[in-house]
């Protein structure tokens, strides 16, 4: 699923299930996989497998920082 965040911000978004789909994505790609972690109100995308707190995973360009916060949930 194609995820988009503020403007030129797209990524897509595997369920943890979907490891494989996302790795394969990655390749063909040639991005990394992230986990989108999650606790309490807090969002952020994490450059490595993770199952703790995580929602799910993206797949980005290698470009990008290990750590990239992403807006907090509303109240």
């Amino acid at each position: 699923m194609k995820v988009s965040l503020e403007e030129n911000f797209e990524f897509e978004f595997f369920q943890i299930e979907e490891l494989k789909n996302a790795e394969k994505y990655a390749k063909e790609t040639n991005g990394s996989i992230y986990s989108w972690k999650t606790t309490g109100k807090s969002n952020w995308l994490e450059k490595q497998l993770s199952i703790v707190d995580v929602l799910g995973l993206a797949v980005l360009p290698r470009n990008l920082p290990d750590w990239i916060d992403l807006p907090d949930d509303g109240k």
